[in-house]
């Protein structure tokens, strides 16, 4: 068998195989991924794509797998071995998952690999453009220092993100540093323009298969909650415009703010049932 890693280089090959959300993502700066191989054979028969978590801060380096596929068994425990290889060599303490469901096959080599496995609420609330655009807070104009990116030189959305950066801020992202202005939606996306300076963003992504997922949401005192208020605001008009009504809206419960914020807009919404797990890495 054969070992390749899957990269911004190669995933043309893997275009037909791999998930399109997923295969979006390959290149970004601390995703990884490899592949196992029959000799002589173009298709995967075992593959993992992870994600490093706190690569480049003063904690401990985790890591995500953001998505697992195993044909066969032997091939995944391979697989699991050179992942472990991988992993170590960024020094990562512990590996976890969340996936919407795990067939027999990935199931028990994970569970072989040392990890725990055990049905979960999501972090992810998942809603809809219309849900959104039924929210009271709709109705009210925002003020005009409330703009698109599209607004915005590249020079002053840097200066923005460094902000952010500096008040540790990052939202779901890991390379929030790294990812250009294209990355998001320019039109759903907006900003807080104080003095032509950058005081805030709401910054949302659109994944390949068309969900809109919110990646940041970030505001500077003075008046941060209004400021944070006029944004969601903005971005849902924005987004009501642009799409259509039943395009689906991903609101993830990554710090207590988000989750406090997502619960006062959607106190009813739960996350639906996954597959939770992981494991501390310990290497000899």
């Amino acid at each position: 068998m054969e070992i390749r890693k899957i990269t911004d280089d190669n995933i043309d090959e893997y275009e037909d195989f791999i998930d399109e959300d997923i295969a979006q993502s390959i290149g970004r700066e601390f995703y990884r991924s490899i592949a196992i191989h029959d000799d002589g054979e173009e298709e995967p028969v075992a593959a993992v794509v992870w994600e490093l978590k706190d690569f480049e801060e003063d904690r401990d380096t985790e890591a995500e797998i953001e998505w697992l596929y195993i044909k066969d068994p032997k091939a995944g425990d391979m697989l699991m071995e050179e992942y472990k290889n991988e992993i170590m060599d960024d020094e990562v303490k512990r590996s976890f998952f969340e996936f919407e469901s795990m067939d027999k096959n990935s199931s028990a080599v994970i569970k072989k690999s040392g990890f725990t496995a055990e049905k979960a609420e999501s972090r992810d609330i998942v809603v809809t453009v219309e849900d959104l655009n039924n929210l009271s807070l709709v109705k009210k104009k925002t003020p005009p220092y409330i703009t698109s990116i599209n607004d915005l030189m590249v020079r002053q959305f840097r200066k923005g993100i460094t902000n952010c950066l500096f008040h540790s801020r990052k939202g779901i992202l890991e390379d929030l540093a790294f990812l250009p202005m294209s990355w998001y939606d320019s039109d759903v996306s907006c900003c807080v323009q104080t003095d032509e300076k950058v005081n805030g963003f709401l910054l949302v992504h659109r994944k390949a298969s068309g969900a809109l997922v919110v990646d940041l949401l970030f505001a500077l005192e003075p008046d941060a909650k209004i400021n944070l208020l006029n944004m969601i605001r903005y971005s849902i008009n924005a987004a009501y415009d642009k799409f259509p009504p039943e395009t689906e809206v991903i609101l993830r419960k990554h710090n207590g703010m988000t989750e406090a914020l997502i619960h006062k807009l959607f106190p009813n919404k739960k996350g639906a049932e996954v597959i939770k797990g992981e494991k501390k890495e310990e290497y000899e």
